[in-house]
């Protein structure tokens, strides 16, 4: 892990930059309206691998708080400089108080986790008793998996350390861990290469370059 935590403090200057590119903001857009549209609109949240809070900022508001959690000094200092709540921690050893969290979220975060299944019953085990937590990642069966496993092979500081999901296995990792999956959501569903993106939001399929899954503890679905 320490490989990976280094790899984001090797590009925590310029990491937001993709951000501003024409493409990645629609990408930003898109998924930040899939984030949107499966966490509470009120309550005590918690990013898991917050980074630079980029997605924290744009989605806090007065009757949502959120928390970011990273284990990059570089990058959580980003997100210290936005004027967030952050704590530097890894996922599977949350650093909270036992029963204060009332929803928990992951962007592109899955795919650079030792220890996957530990983080998401550390989650169902210390947020409280019906908190959600809801997974946006990388498609692996996308065009855009086969984009990022490619560049991640040339060698990228980030990518060359991903492993890619489908959403099967994403789901078979929930319902280890303890979960039942209430919600799909898919989006980018056009190519990578496109400089238009499709940014809707769409019932999850092969196509569908991100997606996002909510989930909750088995014993309150």
């Amino acid at each position: 892990m320490s490989d990976k935590i280094e790899a984001f403090n090797i590009v925590a200057d310029n990491y937001d930059d993709w951000y501003t590119h024409p493409q990645g903001k629609q990408v930003f857009e898109a998924e930040l309206k899939a984030v949107e549209e499966m966490i509470p609109k009120r309550g005590l949240g918690v990013e898991i691998g917050a980074g630079t809070g980029f997605f924290t900022y744009h989605l806090s508001s007065p009757e949502r708080k959120i928390l970011c959690l990273d284990p990059s000094v570089e990058m959580l200092s980003r997100a210290k400089n936005r004027g967030l709540h952050c704590i530097i921690g890894l996922g599977d050893s949350i650093p909270l108080r036992q029963g204060v969290i009332d929803f928990g979220y992951l962007v592109t975060v899955l795919e650079f986790l030792d220890k996957s299944e530990e983080l998401l019953i550390e989650f169902r085990e210390n947020a409280k008793a019906y908190a959600p937590i809801s997974i946006l990642f990388i498609n692996a069966e996308s065009k855009w998996g086969g984009f990022y496993r490619k560049i991640g092979k040339q060698g990228d500081t980030v990518f060359q350390h991903a492993k890619l999901y489908s959403p099967r296995q994403v789901i078979k990792l929930l319902n280890k861990a303890g979960y039942k999956v209430k919600k799909t959501i898919g989006t980018l569903n056009s190519d990578p290469f496109d400089e238009k993106v499709d940014q809707r939001l769409v019932k999850a399929s092969e196509t569908s370059g991100i997606i996002i899954i909510k989930a909750i503890p088995k014993k309150y679905s």
